[in-house]
């Protein structure tokens, strides 16, 4: 394992330790949490030398198709993208 996937591997479990301490925010704990690691991750980003702007919007907008996968599969035509709109 590289060490940057030890460090996305720490982010996971601080992001589960959050969820626990959280959890009476109940269900608006998951938009809240991705809420807020978003807009903390483009501040960070945004304050730090290395990360240039373009490369953030085409990252997020690959994180928009790996969401739009992970929540609907890999078949555009299945029946449960005819449900949702976005």
């Amino acid at each position: 394992m590289t060490r940057s996937e030890r460090l996305e591997a720490e982010l996971g479990k601080t992001i589960d330790r959050l969820v626990r301490e959280y959890a009476d925010l109940g269900e608006e704990l998951p938009w809240t949490v991705t809420r807020a690691l978003i807009h903390r991750a483009v501040h960070y980003s945004m304050e730090s030398d290395g990360v240039e702007f373009c490369a953030l919007a085409t990252y997020l907008g690959e994180m928009l198709g790996h969401a739009h996968t992970l929540a609907h599969g890999e078949n555009p035509s299945a029946p449960e993208h005819k449900d949702q709109l976005h």
